[in-house]
């Protein structure tokens, strides 16, 4: 189908493509079920006819011998289609389950998306438990398809750091590319779902890339073992030439045979361990090797893919070619898997072929290891635009902010129409909001519940979002660089012995401090979120407390908002001057008798008018006594 404008069309889209593969995946568990039978049928038969053999049954020997041979190339046939089989059955299950976790996030069904676990810095959980940064219902579940370590690290500080307008611009430009590449998103990560369903990953691969030598230290193995492989070499031509005494070649064999033998008891499980981190499946290199040539053969135009695929492409130093000639020994390394057991076993007692791969390996990495971390960090980058490629993909109504050079005192704005909270599903209500210039600050006002709560995370939520280079949940919003710092989810602490308020006092006393600290040259501008905030005390001091920790902050030029119950915190002496007001209002209707409390969570200029907690307490039944 042709690449989803609407929201419906995206569901649709993703509704079809999950049918498809639930299909494969009947079709493919059928066939797969049929084939093992005939692969053990035809296991038992090759048993069975070499065992005649062995026995002469009927005095057809050679018959048996011919017959066996037969049914193991037949059962070798088989069970390369099987394996075929099963990688198909396995690309098709976890295809099903990125569509249907693209369909959750799309409702926003947070339970049934599953991502990577991740630390939450402490200097940031703040913030991040304010605005479900990176917690289980977050920015970071929402885009959270990175599934490389680097990937996924690189995600997770873009949503802690931000960028400034330049290089935002230059993400833009990215997103904007990979937007309408839903076949091509959904082929990168069907990729990196494969690695990661690995034993190992890149990060894995990396730190190998990094470590040192298996043979430091023991570099006598590798000269013990090209001894032994001479001896078996020689003693090989010397009993097929016949030009030693046969008991002389075959005792050479033997001898080397039982020393590799002895190294390989001692030694093949450590080197073994390092093949597993390099690659635990045949088919992981070329997976590697496929991200890389994915990434470098699409059709860039912005800079910022451009810049990325550089280092990516076919050159002598690029990642493709190095990560092929890797993958040819790691087909070596993974002969004792599968199809290659009994050549390997063969090797191994021969030449101890452990040793001689690993050294190939080594040698590999000292030319090129200390280029993998970069190559993977710019894998890592490009999947990270890519998850926020499928964002605006999936919401084609959200635009890309303008994000603006930093700007003097009198110009930081934060101006958005139609804000909606990137969380909420689609029954989100939109807002327009300002918040600045600096000397101002936005007062939301209102009933419990109205959405005062949900205005401000909504603004800071859309703010992380654009700073990463994402579209927002608007329909225009524009902004200077900003650093965030909030105060909306306070708890006290029963270990620290710290009340609900002192809690809330240290976090403000942080937040104005950081706004003191902000050094006029620093390129992002300071904006503060605090809802309902100093709810612990008496109104009255409430009040004054209030307006003081605001007023410090308006005078160190920070731009923020601040919503309350306290109707009259705009009139104070400290305030009355810089507040911009709005509310949010309760409607009540009578319902079969009843009253009912609804809101419609649209945003009005002045101060609310009204309050709900007594009407509240009728409708739970604790109104006055009758």
């Amino acid at each position: 189908m042709n690449v989803p404008t609407t929201p419906e069309q995206v569901l649709e889209y993703y509704r079809e493509k999950l049918a498809h593969e639930q299909d494969s995946i009947r079709r493919c568990a059928g066939r797969w079920s049929r084939v093992a039978y005939l692969r053990g049928g035809l296991f038992l038969l090759f048993l069975a006819a070499l065992l005649l053999g062995f026995a002469d049954a009927w005095e057809l020997g050679t018959v048996w011998w011919i017959v066996s041979a037969v049914l193991c190339i037949a059962f070798l046939v088989v069970a390369f289609i099987h394996e075929e089989m099963q990688t198909e059955l396995r690309r098709a299950t976890i295809l099903s389950n990125m569509h249907r976790e693209s369909i959750a996030r799309c409702h926003r069904n947070w339970e049934k998306i599953a991502v990577n676990e991740i630390d939450v810095p402490p200097e940031f959980a703040p913030i991040s438990k304010d605005l479900d940064l990176l917690g289980p219902s977050s920015v970071y579940k929402l885009l959270g398809v990175t599934r490389t370590p680097l990937g996924t690290e690189t995600l997770k500080n873009w949503i802690i750091c931000g960028a400034l307008s330049d290089e935002i611009k230059l993400r833009q430009d990215a997103v904007a590319e990979l937007k309408p590449e839903f076949e091509w998103r959904i082929n990168f990560r069907l990729l990196c779902e494969q690695l990661t369903a690995s034993q190992s990953g890149p990060s894995r691969f990396v730190q190998w890339c990094e470590s040192p030598n298996w043979f430091a230290g023991r570099t006598w193995v590798l000269w013990l073992a090209r001894m032994t492989s001479l001896i078996s070499i020689a003693a090989l031509l010397f009993f097929v030439t016949g030009l030693i005494p046969l008991v002389f070649a075959v005792g050479a064999l033997l001898a080397s045979c039982v020393i590799n033998f002895a190294m390989s008891v001692v030694y093949a499980g450590s080197i073994h361990d390092v093949f597993n981190i390099i690659s635990s499946r045949t088919d992981q290199a070329s997976h590697y090797v496929t991200l890389f040539d994915m990434v470098s053969e699409f059709p860039a135009k912005s800079e910022k893919l451009q810049g990325l695929q550089s280092r990516l492409k076919r050159t002598e130093n690029g990642a493709q070619p190095n990560m092929q000639r890797l993958g040819r020994l790691i087909a070596l390394a993974n002969m004792r898997n599968g199809w290659g057991f009994a050549l390997y076993m063969i090797f191994e007692f021969l030449f101890f072929w452990d040793a001689h791969v690993l050294d190939l390996m080594e040698r590999w990495k000292a030319r090129i290891g200390p280029r993998a971390r970069g190559w993977f960090a710019d894998l890592g980058e490009w999947e990270a635009l890519c998850a926020l490629a499928k964002l605006a993909g999936d919401q084609p109504d959200w635009v890309f902010p303008s994000v603006q050079p930093a700007p003097s005192n009198g110009q930081a704005m934060v101006v958005g129409t139609k804000v909606g909270h990137p969380l909420l599903d689609e029954k989100r209500v939109p807002n327009d909001v300002q918040m600045g210039p600096p000397g101002t600050v936005l007062l939301v006002t209102g009933s419990n519940m109205s959405g005062k709560s949900t205005l401000l995370r909504s603004v800071g939520v859309n703010i992380v979002l654009a700073q990463m280079g994402s579209v927002v949940c608007a329909g225009s919003f524009s902004l200077p660089p900003l650093h965030i710092e909030t105060s909306m989810r306070i708890a006290d602490s029963l270990a620290d012995g710290v009340s609900f308020f002192m809690a809330e006092l240290k976090r403000l006393k942080s937040i104005v401090d950081i706004a003191k600290n902000h050094d006029g040259d620093n390129p992002r501008r300071m904006l503060f979120l605090l809802d309902e905030i100093l709810q612990g005390t008496n109104s009255r001091e409430r009040q004054i407390a209030v307006s003081r920790v605001v007023k410090k902050l308006i005078d160190e030029n920070a731009i923020g908002a601040i919503s309350t119950h306290d109707l009259d915190l705009a009139t104070t002496e400290e305030l009355k001057k810089a507040c911009q007001t709005v509310h949010f209002s309760e409607q009540f209707h009578e319902v079969d008798g009843k009253k009912v409390m609804t809101f419609d969570y649209e945003m009005r200029a002045g101060i609310a008018e009204t309050t709900n907690a007594l009407k509240l307490l009728e409708m739970v039944g604790l109104g006055k006594d009758k």
